[in-house]
C-alpha cells in the first residue's frame, strides 16, 4: 500500500520496512479475518484477536518506536503512523490493541529507568502477553483527568495499596500489564498524580464485564477495579507526582496514533467509493472532495509525527491532526454509505462508520482537541 508522503519527507530503512511488514500482515492476516471480529462481537462473544496481536509482535510492530536493544524496530513516529494507517484500513479495532500496547512501550521507555526498561520492554516487543492497556479514565472523569478519585496510599515496605475504578480500558482483561494513574496527594490535584505498572496477575486486581459497543468489535472495553491492590515500589514509573505528565504526553502521541487509525478507516472508505464511482459517475465529485480531504488529513498527521520525532513541542499539533482527522474519517465514511445507498448499509462498508465513530472519542473527544488548540493558539500569541 503507498500512502502519500510530503515533499521532502522519505522514509528511512527502518520506516520503510515497518510499512512494508504492516501492509503485508494487514492484506494476508487482518483483512480476511475483520468481519468474522466484527459480526461475532455483535453477538456478544467479544473475540479477542490474542493470537493476531502476538503475531504482530513477531512483525515488531508492538514496539515500532522502540529502541531495537529491547526488541523493537526503532522506527520513530512517522514509522508508527504509517504503519498504523496501514494495518486501520484493514481492522481498526485490532489495531487499537497495538496502539495502545506501543503508547505503553513509549511511556516506560520515555520515563522508566533501566530495571523498568530491562523487565517491561522486551515482554511488551516481543509479545510475551498480547497487548498492553492504559487506565486513566474513570466513571466520573473522562475528559477531566484531574478529578480522578483513585487513590495509591505508600505502605512501610515502600510499595503502594490502589484503590479505585477505572473506565473505558482498552483490551481489559487481555492486557498483560497496565499503565494505571493514581492519586498519591489528593490536594495536589495533577500533581498529585502517580503512575504504576501494575500487572495482569497483581493481588486486589480485577476486570469488569467487557462493554456493549458500536464498533471495534474486536477490541474489549471494560473498567479494572482496583481493591487493596498492592504494587511494588519498583512499579511506580517515574517519580510521585508526575503521573499527570505521563499521561498527557502519552496522549499526544496517542493522539497521532488515533489520527492515523483513522485516516486507514478513511482509506478503506474511499476505495469502497471510487469502485462505486466507476460504474456511477455522479458520484466523482464525491470521490474528488473526499480523496482531498483524506490527503490533507494524513498530512497533518504526518507533521505531528515529524515534529514528535524531532522533539519538538507537538501538543497543538497533536490536537489539531486528531480533530481533522477524525472528523474527516466521520464523513468520509458518511459519504460513502450515503453514496452506495443500500449497499452501503452492509458489510463492509457500515461497518467502517461504526468504527470510525469512536476515533471522535478516545484519546480526547473532538470537544476537549478544540480546547486543546484554542489554549496552546492563544498561549503562542
Amino acid at each position: 500500500m503507498n500512502f502519500s508522503l510530503p515533499e521532502g519527507l522519505a522514509l528511512t530503512d527502518a520506516q520503510r520496512h515497518v510499512a512494508e511488514r504492516a501492509s503485508d500482515f494487514a492484506a494476508t492476516r487482518l483483512a480476511p479475518a475483520a468481519a468474522g471480529y466484527d459480526a461475532e462481537g455483535a453477538t456478544g462473544a467479544h473475540p479477542f484477536p490474542d493470537a493476531t496481536l502476538r503475531a504482530m509482535a513477531a512483525e515488531g510492530l508492538l514496539g515500532i518506536n522502540i529502541s531495537p536493544e529491547f526488541g523493537g524496530r526503532g522506527a520513530g513516529a512517522v514509522g508508527y503512523a504509517v504503519a498504523v494507517r496501514a494495518l486501520a484500513s484493514a481492522c481498526a479495532a485490532t489495531t487499537v490493541g497495538l496502539m495502545v500496547s506501543n503508547m505503553v512501550a513509549e511511556a516506560i521507555a520515555t520515563y522508566g529507568d533501566a530495571e523498568q526498561h530491562a523487565a517491561w520492554l522486551p515482554r511488551i516487543t516481543a509479545g510475551a502477553f498480547s497487548t498492553a492497556g492504559f487506565s486513566l479514565s474513570e466513571p466520573g472523569s473522562g475528559s477531566d483527568a484531574g478529578g480522578l478519585k483513585t487513590v495509591a496510599v505508600r505502605q512501610a515496605d515502600g510499595g503502594y495499596v490502589l484503590d479505585g475504578t477505572k473506565s473505558w480500558v482498552t483490551s481489559g482483561g487481555h492486557a498483560g500489564l497496565y499503565l494505571v494513574m493514581a492519586s498519591t496527594d489528593a490536594a495536589a490535584r495533577t500533581r498529585g498524580i502517580s503512575a504504576f505498572l501494575v500487572a495482569a496477575d497483581a493481588p486486589g486486581l480485577s476486570v469488569g464485564k467487557s462493554e456493549e459497543k458500536l464498533g471495534q468489535h474486536a477490541s474489549t472495553t471494560t473498567q479494572l477495579i482496583l481493591d487493596g491492590c498492592h504494587v511494588a515500589a519498583d512499579r511506580r514509573l517515574g517519580p510521585e507526582g508526575i503521573g499527570f505528565k505521563i499521561a498527557m504526553s502519552s496522549l499526544d502521541g496517542g493522539r497521532i496514533g488515533v489520527s492515523a487509525q483513522a485516516c486507514g478507516i478513511a482509506t478503506a472508505a474511499l476505495g469502497h467509493l471510487r469502485a462505486h464511482a466507476d460504474a456511477h459517475p455522479e458520484h466523482r465529485a464525491t470521490v474528488d472532495q473526499c480523496a482531498a480531504e483524506l490527503e490533507a488529513a494524513w498530512r497533518l498527521c504526518l507533521r505531528a509525527a515529524w515534529m514528535k520525532d524531532r522533539r519538538q513541542r507537538f501538543t497543538r499539533e497533536a490536537a489539531m491532526t486528531k480533530l481533522y482527522c477524525t472528523e474527516t474519517a466521520g464523513r468520509i465514511c458518511e459519504r460513502t454509505v450515503r453514496a452506495l445507498g443500500r449497499a452501503g448499509l452492509t458489510a463492509p462498508v457500515e461497518k467502517l462508520l461504526r468504527d470510525a465513530r469512536i476515533t471522535r472519542i478516545y484519546e480526547g473527544t473532538s470537544e476537549i482537541q478544540r480546547l486543546v488548540i484554542a489554549r496552546e493558539v492563544l498561549r503562542a500569541g
